[in-house]
């Protein structure tokens, strides 16, 4: 396999770390277009790994690094998920999934190993493993691939996986257009609309705060859940301008953020709190998170990266000049 650097793009205006609490990223100053962004992960050395639907881009605080099939062996430009281990990058695509570890790159695919499907929707670790959740079923990975949960393997009505995580006791939590899924051990349960409180079946978003409590978005508000209780957010109870939950990620600070078309929203466990945008016509899309605790808020024009205590990027000289591609 051939590698070769591939030298960092320095935009028209090069934006460095300040202390300013909002940084605003157009197409005259950074490579993401406009409700482009899928993902974001931070690798140990502070660079930002983006997903988009155009390619990956890297970015350090200071500079621009754009990855796609043309100058690397990505397997497709639309980027799905990222999971970073250690010095490990796990890239999922809609053509199969890249991992990166060190300076090594290699594609697994359908036909080079036990993948079911080649949409790689989410990654995630768990212990000493990482779950897959594609468009046909779930994946245990650790050094080969084994489906645990399918259609074809237990019967479930749907495992085109749409959203996963795990919460603090090992379960895994699955969405799809038709229901959520719990699976510990071997043994699944679907949820939906029939035998639980799910305002509606379509569930685009699971996340775990710190004490546990899973938050699932659906298109008809948020769900909070907790042992075997069950309470509804919505636009009665919460500052939610529509019930079509787009977003959610937590924070530093134990606050679940939701984004939604209409506008960004956070609670911290007591209190809602609705944030401004910069215009009132702007569209959200989505709404991500970095480890330096930076939300960055993509909308219909651009892209607000916003943190009350600053946006800060962690500059690092060694990601400053290059990055190694393998071609």
């Amino acid at each position: 396999m051939k590698h070769f650097l591939l030298t960092i793009i320095i935009l028209p205006l090069i934006l460095s770390a300040q202390t300013d609490s909002k940084k605003l990223f157009t197409s005259s100053n950074s490579p993401i277009q406009d409700k482009n962004i899928t993902t974001i992960a931070t690798d140990k050395t502070g660079l930002n790994w983006i997903g988009t639907l155009n390619g990956l881009i890297c970015y350090n605080g200071r500079r621009w690094h754009i990855i796609t099939t043309k100058n690397s062996t990505l397997p497709s430009n639309k980027i799905l998920s990222i999971e970073i281990i250690e010095n490990t990058k796990y890239i999922g695509t809609t053509e199969g999934l890249l991992v990166i570890n060190d300076n090594n790159w290699e594609v697994f695919n359908t036909n080079n190993s036990k993948l079911p499907s080649n949409k790689i929707r989410k990654i995630i670790k768990n212990k000493n493993h990482i779950l897959i959740a594609t468009s046909e079923g779930l994946v245990k990975y650790k050094n080969e691939f084994e489906v645990v949960l399918s259609g074809a393997k237990n019967g479930i009505i749907d495992d085109d996986f749409i959203s996963m995580n795990i919460d603090n006791e090992d379960v895994v939590w699955l969405g799809t257009n038709n229901g959520l899924y719990s699976f510990s051990d071997n043994i699944w349960r679907i949820f939906t609309t029939k035998n639980s409180k799910l305002p509606n079946n379509h569930i685009w978003n699971i996340i775990v705060d710190g004490e546990g409590k899973k938050w699932v978005g659906t298109k008809k508000g948020l769900v909070a859940i907790q042992d075997d209780q069950w309470v509804l957010f919505d636009k009665k109870n919460t500052p939610l301008q529509t019930n079509i939950i787009k977003s959610l990620v937590y924070d530093d600070y134990d606050r679940v953020w939701v984004g939604t078309e209409k506008g960004v929203v956070s609670f911290d466990g007591l209190d809602w709190k609705k944030h401004k945008t910069n215009n009132k016509k702007t569209l959200i899309t989505s709404l991500f998170i970095d480890d330096f605790d930076n939300k960055w808020i993509c909308t219909s024009k651009n892209v607000i990266v916003y943190n009350a205590d600053g946006v800060e990027f962690k500059n690092n000289i060694s990601s400053e000049n290059s990055v190694i591609v393998s071609k």
